[in-house]
Order: structure tokens, then sequence, then C-alpha cells
């Protein structure tokens, strides 16, 4: 379908958003399909949490604020702590997925600082990873976990390996999922987040990028919009649904003001090289083949040399959500993974502790930065 030169803003009809795709559509398809109109009102949908019937939520206190957290399935299974990506996102992209393993796990999910449902930090001074750190451990500690299998994905793979070598004697295990290295590399580019995207797609993104910059959309239909048209390329395999989308882009994405700036410029002093060389505690990496938002196809080897003691599988058929492009391969991994690390003995050494980067001074924040 050929791209109309001006956009035209419509509201949404209230029952055709919710046709699901007959088959699984995926990257190497290279369909394109760019509506004439624009997508103006998103449905309201209720996030997954009010729809998992045995979820506990709540609040614990943690140094001037509060975290938000659930829990979910066996209280005598194994803890696994889940920390989502971003920096930025919140707990609710690991449902409903999660939810496949509660029989034998004790599932808990929570909002980092400064994002979802937890408290923020004005001043932005709490905004670093040593505190998220603290924040984490603060969470165990309020819910009498002694000790907890911690699962990372994306950038929360960086707190969870952070975490790991901070409190090693409360791990069972280490689970990186498509997760940040915490390696410095200044050869690494984003070269390939456009791969499958046509020109044809990436210039109706750009269209509609314009209009947000121009005040003419709000963050939500620009996200809608360019994710439809195309953009969920970039992070899927699979084509997701459209009601997936809608909930991402709802729920998956509450930061405060200036929450992602903060800790990322803190996050690139981090350089986790060489701290895993004697590092006991079980760790299962987990890579994607087609992750296309982490720029270098060789980081599932850097990720296996510096965690030489790690357990690597590599999924053929996944963007960078790989519970969700392939779940059925992706638990049976995580669960086996679980019952034999639950049972490992480790006789914890010091190992190499991290060398945390000075105080940042707070920048500026800008609260409604232009989309590239």
């Amino acid at each position: 379908m050929r791209v109309k030169k001006h956009f035209f803003i419509v509201l949404m009809s209230s029952c055709s958003l919710f046709c699901k795709n007959s088959g699984r559509e995926t990257i190497f398809d290279h369909v394109v399909n760019i509506p004439n109109e624009l997508i103006l009102t998103l449905p309201t949908l209720p996030p997954l949490c009010d729809e998992i019937t045995d979820l506990k939520k709540g609040f614990v206190e943690i140094k001037d604020g509060t975290l938000y957290y659930e829990q979910e399935g066996n209280k005598n299974g194994t803890p696994l702590v889940l920390i989502n990506g971003g920096p930025g996102g919140t707990h609710h992209g690991f449902h409903p997925y999660f939810s496949r393993i509660k029989n034998s796990t004790n599932l808990i999910y929570y909002d980092q600082r400064g994002t979802g449902k937890s408290s923020s930090d004005i001043s932005g001074k709490t905004y670093t990873v040593k505190q998220a750190i603290e924040d984490l451990e603060c969470l165990r500690k309020t819910l009498k976990i002694e000790k907890w299998a911690v699962l990372g994905w994306s950038y929360g793979g960086l707190l969870a390996q952070c975490y790991a070598l901070t409190y090693p004697e409360h791990v069972t295990g280490l689970i990186l999922v498509a997760a940040e290295s915490g390696l410095s590399d200044p050869t690494m580019g984003p070269v390939r987040d456009q791969m499958f995207i046509s020109q044809e797609e990436q210039d109706t993104i750009k269209k509609i990028s314009d209009l947000y910059n121009t005040a003419k959309l709000t963050l939500p239909q620009t996200a809608y919009n360019a994710l439809l048209v195309g953009g969920w390329k970039r992070q899927s395999y699979y084509k997701p649904t459209r009601e997936e989308l809608i909930r991402k882009i709802l729920y998956e994405w509450i930061p405060a003001p200036g929450f992602a700036a903060l800790i990322l410029a803190e996050a690139k002093k981090i350089n986790l090289k060489n701290k895993f060389n004697d590092f006991e505690i079980p760790t299962l990496i987990i890579e994607a083949q087609w992750d296309l938002l982490w720029w270098n196809p060789n980081r599932a080897e850097l990720m296996r040399k510096n965690h030489p003691h790690a357990q690597v599988k590599i999924f053929k058929k996944s963007g960078h959500k790989i519970f969700a492009d392939e779940p059925k391969k992706f638990f049976s991994i995580l669960k086996s993974f679980l019952k034999k690390s639950s049972k490992k003995h480790i006789a914890y050494k010091p190992g190499n502790r991290l060398t945390w980067p000075s105080p940042l001074q707070t920048p500026a924040i800008n609260l409604f930065p232009k989309l590239s």
C-alpha cells in the first residue's frame, strides 16, 4: 500500500484493532504494510497483571521511597527475581510469559526505582546503578528470601550481573537474557537495528517522528504507529499482535523524567571485563541470533568469554524478547537450569569486586526529547 504524502489522523474503530494474524509473520517475510492513515486513539486495555488471578501485589520500603512488586507461583518453589530492561521499562514486559513456570517457581516481579509504580526522585540523585542494586537487596530482605536466582533481561542483565557480584551469597543462579554485557567497546555501533525495515517503512517512521517533534502526536500515538508500520522489526522475530503492541505502549515503558539519561550515563562507566573469571555461581546466558538491538553480531561470544564457566544457549528464531518469540524452548531450558542450580553447593569466593563510578553531576532533564 502506498504512503500518502500527508497523514490523516483518525479515531480507531472499536473492533478492527483486535483482528489477529492468521499466521505468525516474521522479519524474513519482508512484509510492508503501511496504512494510509494514522491511529489517534488507542483502546484502553487493562494491564495483564489484572488478569493473573493468583498474583500478590504490594510495596516495600526502600531508601527515600518504595518499590512496587508482585509475587506469583509456588511459595515453596525456587525463588526467581525478574529484572526488566530499559533503563525505563517496567515489570510488565515479563507478563504473561513467565506464568508458564509458576508451578515450580516463586516468581518475583518488580519496578525499579523511578519506573512504573515505584516511587520517583525529583532530584534524580538516587537514580544510579549502585542504588538499584541496594533497592533489589532491600526487596529480598523484606520478602524474607534467603537466596534467589536472578534473571536480567536487556539492561536488566547489567543490574543482574552487578547484583550477583555484590551479593553472591544470596544468589543461587544468574540468568542473562539478551543482556547488557557491561563490556566497554568503543568500536561498537548501532548498525543492525534497521536490517529488516524497508526504506519505505523507515521513511514513514520518520514522518511519524516529525509529527511528534512538532507536537502533532503524543508519545504513545507516535510509538504505536511507528511500531505498527514496521518498527516492531527492531525488537521481535515474530510480529506481535496489536494487543501486545498496545500493552507495550501503555505499560512496558514508564520512566520518571530524566531517569533513563541518568542511569545510562553511569552504566557507560561500568566495565565488567574479567569480573567473572572465578565466579562459581551457575550462570546461564541466553542469546538470540536475530537480536538486532545489540549491534554486535559477535556479542554472544564476548559474553561467553567474560563468563568462562557459563552455559550458553543461542536461539535462532528470536529477537530481543526471546521468551516471547520462542517460549516453549526458553522455559524448558530455564526450568532445567533452575532445578539444577538450586541444588548446587557453592563455596563462595570473594571474586573481583566492582569499582563504582564517581557520582555524576545531575544533568538538565528534557521532558520532551526529540525522536530520531
